[in-house]
């Protein structure tokens, strides 16, 4: 038996590891064993990035995705001015872009605050769907079509996400919520559309979409109930 100098536990003679720290040998073999000075070996060396604060990092972050969006929007709107002596087709690109950074912003400093976060992404996003239809000569789709589709997805996308927030545990449980918010979006999109092209709510592709869901996040939601209590895989599926 030869004893451990980090620790002072016995430990065998063939022994690589020691069993209750972890300290390593060099050479658990030699009469004279060596060890690595205790925290040396498991010293992490740290990237510059990794050194930051979470502060830091977002800032980073969004420094960088600015740069790749603001870059994409000032070369189109060059292409589009050079290309076609007027703004055209950019207005789209510059409006898109500009948005997609809004909502990067919010998650990034937000996503604690969910409502605020969703409501100002809501009013950002609502904003593009104006901008678009102004630019495809105002067609009125953005009242009704535009604004209730995305009303709808905001409000299941938040149903889902307090959900899956309050979930004690998380497993099979977080799919079985998405599928079944899956579902629901697709009944939202079938009847807005519906509504839009006939002014009545009619379902069709979107109920046999949610009832072939249905029953797969119901199995999920029994296994994931089973496996908090049954904790060993193989007895839960008699392997």
């Amino acid at each position: 038996m030869i004893i451990c100098r980090n620790c002072g536990v016995e430990l065998e003679e063939n022994a690589n590891f020691c069993s209750l720290c972890g300290e390593p040998l060099l050479d658990s073999n030699g009469t004279e064993l060596d060890y690595l000075i205790p925290g040396e070996y498991h010293q992490q060396v740290l990237s510059d990035y990794q050194k930051l604060t979470l502060k830091q990092r977002r800032k980073v972050f969004l420094e960088i995705v600015a740069m790749i969006l603001f870059s994409g929007i000032l070369i189109s709107f060059t292409i589009n001015l050079i290309g076609n002596h007027a703004v055209t087709w950019s207005k789209y690109v510059v409006t898109t872009g500009i948005v997609v950074f809004v909502n990067i912003v919010l998650i990034s400093f937000l996503r604690r605050k969910l409502f605020i976060m969703f409501f100002l992404s809501f009013l950002s996003v609502a904003s593009l769907i104006f901008f678009l239809d102004v630019f495809s000569g105002h067609n009125g789709w953005i009242t009704r079509l535009g604004v209730p589709l995305l009303l709808g997805a905001y409000v299941i996308v938040l149903a889902f996400i307090l959900v899956e927030r309050r979930a004690k545990q998380k497993g099979l449980n977080i799919i079985a919520y998405s599928l079944i918010a899956s579902g629901l979006l697709c009944v939202c999109i079938d009847g807005v559309i519906s509504i839009y092209a006939t002014d009545y709510i009619i379902v069709g592709w979107s109920l046999t979409v949610l009832v072939s869901i249905f029953p797969i996040a119901v199995i999920l939601l029994y296994v994931h109930h089973r496996l908090k209590k049954v904790t060993d895989l193989k007895r839960f599926f008699h392997i």
